[in-house]
Parts: structure tokens; sequence; C-alpha cells
């Protein structure tokens, strides 16, 4: 089994001005809480990660952090065994 790099979201919700133009451009990833503020999933599966993007990029706030995981030596050793 490969390891696979997941894409991470974070909201930042210091940053995060409730326009909801994220859950508007990416509904299966994003969504909005009772306050008006976005949520997201930790990580998203790789047939979600353009929508992930795009919610993203149309945050006026860049309130949306997305990074990727790298494998640690604990992953990486088990997977070459």
């Amino acid at each position: 089994m490969a390891y696979e790099r997941r894409l991470h979201i974070t909201v930042d919700r210091s940053k995060c001005c409730g326009y909801t133009l994220c859950a508007a451009e990416a509904p299966e990833v994003y969504s909005i809480d009772d306050h008006g503020f976005a949520v997201a999933p930790e990580s998203v599966p790789e047939e979600l990660e353009e929508q992930a993007c795009r919610g993203a990029d149309v945050c006026p706030e860049s309130a949306i952090v997305l990074s990727r995981t790298e494998p640690s030596a604990e992953t990486t050793d088990s997977i070459s065994k």
C-alpha cells in the first residue's frame, strides 16, 4: 500500500469574515457553521482536492490554508519493508 500525501485544510477563524464564498464554490468541501464562518474537514480525498483549492482561492481574506502531509520516517520505513 502506497503512502498517500493528503491535502490538509486549516481555516484561520481569526481571518474568516463569513463571506461564504468557499462554500458556494466548493460545497462538497466547505460548510458554514451556525455563526456564519467556514468549516472544513481536516483533510480531503484526492477527488475533492480541486474543489478544496478553488474554495480556498476565492476566500477574500486568505483564511483558508492548504498544505500536504509529508511521509514520516516511521511511515516511510513501514512502507519500504
